[in-house]
């Protein structure tokens, strides 16, 4: 991988540098010295300090992720390319993908060119491979002139980076994409072979790999990678290398080892995530990493017959004490979870009552010493309040419940049981 200066941090993202070397604080990087004005007032940040004045936060535990990590690599054999799409499926790209790399991650994935920016802005060096469209030449000029691998299945966008990587003076790195039936992007298989040698022969393409996507479905998903094996041989027959071969995500990494290839994609999986249930049974041991906490704002007394929230949703069975808790929609809990679902607080799971609302959520704390500040765990690693039972009883994916989770929410990055870094929006 070639060798890039390092580049600018922006002052929001300062307070994770410590994450790129794992020990150099902020003060003794070079760019905390360029931070701007309202980063370098507070340039060693008390991160508990500031946790306290929260009243909705994500913890993320980044041990959590090294073993989920190193699960995958023992149960693979082969390279991992974490998908870090829409912001690490919650979890923050930037400090998630800091993290990575000096875990031994060489490339990572994206859903878009300013994904791929941003790392980039953020000083991050490892290769990144961009799975969404340019649509300028200024976009292909960037992605050359970044070193950012772009996904490619289309003739006019490899000229277009042959251009680019003639105006830059080095080569523009190229994943192909394929498409083996599920119709969605790519070049289609029976003419993948022909557009590879295409594009292997215009200046300044390096191919580094090729690539598909299952669609999931055990019968069909052979095939699929058969078709893709067939595109291999096919473009080594005509002496051209395909560079890395790459099929599966999580649910094949969990139940199609044939397709693990050269490269495999966790997402979910990555981040302790079991999209189904029966992946629980396929001798992966994952580590849940993401928790969603918020504060009591208010307590008080309820009596038999009061209703509780908008539209009447809730009318009390008795003299109840109820908390309202600072989180809501916006953190990204799910309207569903009305009267159904619950949270952790002292000691046990509380029940949501009445409507989930944009920034609230009322609780059930009777027979509790709730009071103003106390915190709450509103997504957990375990029992009624984790992901996969909440997105059941939301009747929502649980692929959809991470990636609703707002990025404007602070997230709070833990190693080692202790705090070691923040990101703020």
């Amino acid at each position: 991988m070639t060798v890039r200066p390092a580049r600018r941090v922006p002052w929001p993202l300062i307070v994770l540098v410590a994450l790129a070397s794992g020990c150099a604080t902020e003060s003794e990087t070079e760019p905390a010295a360029e931070a701007s004005a309202p980063m370098a007032a507070s340039s060693t940040p008390d991160i508990a300090g500031r946790v306290d004045e929260f009243t909705s936060w994500i913890e993320v535990d980044l041990d959590a992720i090294g073993a989920n990590l190193e699960a995958l690599r023992q149960h693979t054999g082969v390279e991992v390319m974490p998908v870090v799409k829409n912001n690490a499926y919650g979890h923050g790209l930037v400090p998630i993908v800091r993290y990575l790399a000096g875990q031994g991650v060489e490339r990572v994935f994206v859903a878009n060119v300013q994904e791929a920016l941003e790392l980039r802005q953020a000083g991050i060096d490892l290769n990144i491979v961009n799975m969404g469209p340019l649509f300028t030449d200024g976009q292909h000029m960037r992605t050359v002139e970044l070193g950012i691998t772009q996904v490619v299945f289309d003739d006019g966008v490899v000229q277009r980076l042959s251009d680019a990587a003639s105006a830059v003076g080095q080569d523009a790195s190229v994943f192909v994409k394929v498409d083996t039936g599920l119709r969605r992007v790519g070049v289609f298989h029976d003419q993948a072979a022909d557009f590879i040698e295409r594009a292997a022969s215009l200046p300044g393409i390096a191919i580094e790999g090729i690539f598909s996507t299952f669609m999931q479905t055990p019968e069909e998903d052979r095939a699929m990678l058969a078709r893709l094996l067939a595109v291999e041989t096919d473009v080594r027959a005509r002496g051209i290398d395909p560079g890395l071969r790459s099929m599966a995500s999580t649910d094949a990494i969990l139940h199609f080892p044939e397709s693990h290839l050269d490269l495999v994609r966790p997402g979910m999986s990555l981040y302790g995530i079991y999209p189904e249930e029966k992946d629980l049974d396929a001798g992966v041991t994952l580590t849940p990493a993401l928790s969603l906490k918020a504060r009591i704002e208010l307590v008080k007394w309820v009596d038999e017959g009061d209703s509780v929230t908008y539209w009447g949703r809730f009318i009390a069975p008795r003299r109840m004490m109820i908390a309202t808790v600072h989180a809501g929609f916006y953190d990204g809990v799910p309207r569903e979870l009305a009267n159904v679902g619950s949270v952790f607080y002292a000691g046990e799971f509380r029940d949501i009552i009445g409507s989930v609302s944009l920034n609230h959520v009322v609780v059930d704390v009777t027979g509790t010493d709730a009071s103003p500040g106390d915190t709450v765990e509103v997504i957990g690693h375990a029992g009624p309040n984790a992901v996969s039972a909440i997105a059941e009883t939301a009747n929502w994916m649980v692929y959809s419940l991470l990636n609703h989770l707002n990025p404007q929410t602070p997230r709070v990055y833990y190693q080692g049981g202790e705090p070691a870094a923040l990101l703020e929006p």
